[in-house]
């Protein structure tokens, strides 16, 4: 039951990371993210009573994961604000590899040997995305070289590729934030109830969203939202996946006989997701391409989890 799960719970999440990245090309990414977890947070609001028994030293947890999520989400959005995510999104495959080292050392689960091999076919898939990415950016760039000469053209081929080395950082801070995130979930879980963590998490990241989106505004002198982001429909839908989401994820958690590291492979049923429909949204170059590569990571993905 707990890989159904798991599988639906990918599934949303793909739909979920390009309908976040789309609500913030209209709105602030602070906003965006501090009016979706509102809306998840009074989607969940009615589990008072059980989020009040946690006591002091679950609040305590709850924060702390508060703080991972937070700092994750906003490093993710700001990687695809500097690059594509059809580009970045399949580096995620690195959160199967960490998944992997730290269910060997931390819950003690099988050590087979052909899953070591399909992590090597997974960095392999990574490194060819890779090197295919950085050769059509140099392309890209000698093409546009016909319309800028000189010092222009210097300065455009040197932001470009502060661009995308800023957006590959970010995106795989936000991967590790993420893995250490999952390991917290399943220790919690073994403890509390999905209720209770999806209660006290929407609660902390929506204030600390609002806090930072606040600040913003103070630091620049001015209201950085209008009438039209209140009315940016992809923030509500965030909100409502999110809440659903995560309830299947923490419940497929709570089962006896789940492998973390099995719900952190079949979790990147999101990548194909995003990079898919991702792709389509924003008419990124070179989909079929990329999706070559990211077959070549599933493959090693599949071989881990058998």
């Amino acid at each position: 039951m707990w890989i159904l799960l798991s599988v639906i719970y990918g599934v949303m999440i793909g739909f979920y990371n390009v309908l976040r990245q789309k609500a913030s090309d209209r709105s602030p990414i602070l906003f965006v993210i501090a009016l979706s977890c509102s809306v998840a947070f009074l989607a969940i609001s009615w589990s008072v009573p059980e989020a009040i028994a946690v006591g002091g030293k679950g609040v305590a947890l709850f924060l702390l994961k508060s703080v991972i999520v937070f700092s994750l989400w906003v490093f993710e959005l700001l990687a695809f604000k500097n690059y594509f995510m059809s580009s970045l999104q399949p580096i995620s495959a690195i959160r199967v590899v960490i998944s992997f080292v730290l269910s060997l050392i931390v819950f003690n689960e099988p050590v087979i040997w052909w899953r070591f091999i399909g992590v090597a076919i997974i960095f392999c898939g990574l490194i060819l995305l890779n090197e295919f990415d950085r050769r059509q950016l140099k392309k890209d760039l000698q093409a546009s070289a016909n319309f800028q000469e000189g010092q222009n053209q210097l300065m455009l081929q040197t932001e470009s590729k502060k661009r995308r080395l800023k957006a590959i950082i970010f995106f795989i801070i936000s991967c590790v934030l993420n893995e250490i995130s999952a390991l917290l979930d399943k220790f919690y879980m073994d403890v509390y109830l999905p209720g209770q963590m999806q209660f006290w998490f929407l609660l902390f990241v929506s204030l600390f969203a609002w806090v930072g989106f606040l600040f913003l505004c103070l630091k620049q002198k001015k209201w950085l939202i209008c009438k039209k982001d209140w009315g940016n429909w992809f923030i509500y839908i965030c909100g409502i996946i999110l809440v659903v989401a995560d309830r299947l994820l923490f419940t497929a958690l709570t089962y006896p006989d789940v492998l973390v590291s099995g719900v952190s492979i079949i979790k990147q049923l999101a990548t194909i997701v995003t990079v898919i429909l991702g792709g389509l949204v924003y008419k990124e170059p070179n989909l079929k391409q990329k999706l070559l590569f990211l077959a070549i990571m599933l493959v090693g993905i599949v071989i881990v989890v058998i």
